[in-house]
């Protein structure tokens, strides 16, 4: 299950706004494969962080209480990439700009373990992960024998 799709992102920017940054020849008629593209890209960038730390992508049907988390912070990375890649706007705005860095350093906390997701069950881990210290003895450097006579 994805955790947004082209139907989200048209509602979050409007059927004008979804049409103007989606459409590369006239910026009138929302093209719905690159609404499709911006959408995967948004999803790739997001799991490329939570994969240090869960099995993506997350199955949001087995945690559903992380969908809306994770369709905020998915959104706010795809109305970023949306801007970004339209031919017909020089920058974004400037609240587009805040929502995708505090999604981007939400998703570095939780990549780092800083944050962990709210869920009833934690998600699948990725990998086993040991942070523990560890200890490994050198070789002395003058032995009893080397020494011997002194």
């Amino acid at each position: 299950m994805p955790y947004i799709t082209t139907t989200d992102l048209s509602a979050r920017l409007g059927a004008t706004l979804y049409a103007r940054l989606t459409d590369r020849v006239n910026g009138t008629t929302a093209d719905t494969s690159v609404a499709q593209q911006i959408v995967d890209e948004a999803q790739a960038e997001a799991d490329s962080y939570l994969a240090g730390r869960y099995a993506t992508p997350i199955d949001l049907t087995a945690h559903p209480e992380l969908a809306d988390l994770l369709t905020a912070r998915v959104l706010d990375l795809a109305e970023f990439g949306a801007w970004k890649s339209s031919p017909f706007v020089s920058d974004p705005p400037h609240r587009v700009h805040v929502l995708h860095d505090t999604a981007a350093r939400w998703f570095a906390d939780v990549a780092s373990g800083g944050i962990v997701l709210p869920a009833t069950a934690p998600p699948r881990a990725s990998i086993a992960r040991d942070d523990a210290p560890c200890y490994s003895e050198r070789t002395r450097p003058f032995t009893a024998n080397e020494l011997d006579g002194l």
